[in-house]
């Protein structure tokens, strides 16, 4: 049998991948995840007392819009990275823009005060647990999301890897929003934006040797 035929047999019982398809493995990945990581982070370090009252401000909603931002970039991004040939699209320009925005912020807040109180207001009061936490919170996203791009195709694994750390730190940031009582942008900028750091590192690492085909 020569390589056409060989490929025609192969070829003979393939069905279609139905439209959408995707899209639909990622929404039930990222909603299994996210309730993965909220049993975690309750279980864990519980939510905070006053989120009912938290929930009004702009502190909340400045953390919350961040990781949220940074974790539908992964999403979009390692939906493509999970695809031969195809461009990683908006999700790149999106996780540029929330780091970019969130810098800004936090350098506006410090231009506002004196320079004596630089360090309180970046450490904050949880600044030793805060990346730790967040990398605890983001590890079902992680394991989950791995393991999905291991259904699909991926030919940049450590491209994917990282995606799918990115996909798991900002999802899990904004989990763990729900617990933290921070309202800097300095601290978010700094402590929340280490902790979402450490999963793509670890993605990229591992993704060359788990996601090759």
């Amino acid at each position: 049998m020569d390589t056409d035929d060989l490929i025609a047999t192969l070829a003979a019982d393939a069905a279609p991948v139905r439209k959408g398809a995707v899209w639909r493995r990622w929404a039930l990945a990222v909603l299994l995840a996210l309730a993965i990581s909220a049993v975690v982070m309750t279980l864990g370090w519980g939510v905070r007392p006053d989120l009912h009252h938290a929930m009004r401000t702009s502190p909340f909603w400045m953390k919350g819009g961040y990781t949220l931002a940074l974790g539908v970039a992964g999403l979009l991004i390692v939906e493509r990275a999970g695809r031969p040939g195809v461009r990683l699209g908006w999700g790149v320009a999106l996780a540029g823009a929330a780091v970019v925005t969130i810098l800004a912020l936090a350098a506006h807040e410090l231009m506002g005060m004196p320079m004596a109180g630089w360090r309180a207001d970046m450490m904050g009061q949880s600044a030793q647990v805060c990346p730790w936490r967040i990398l605890a919170i983001s590890a079902p996203v992680f394991v989950i999301a791995m393991l999905t791009l291991r259904w699909m195709a991926p030919t940049r694994p450590a491209v994917a890897g990282a995606a799918a750390g990115l996909l798991a730190g900002g999802l899990g940031a904004t989990v763990y929003g729900l617990h933290c009582q921070e309202t800097a942008a300095a601290f978010t900028a700094v402590w929340y934006t280490l902790g979402m750091a450490l999963w793509p590192l670890v993605g990229a690492l591992i993704g060359r040797r788990l996601l090759r085909w």
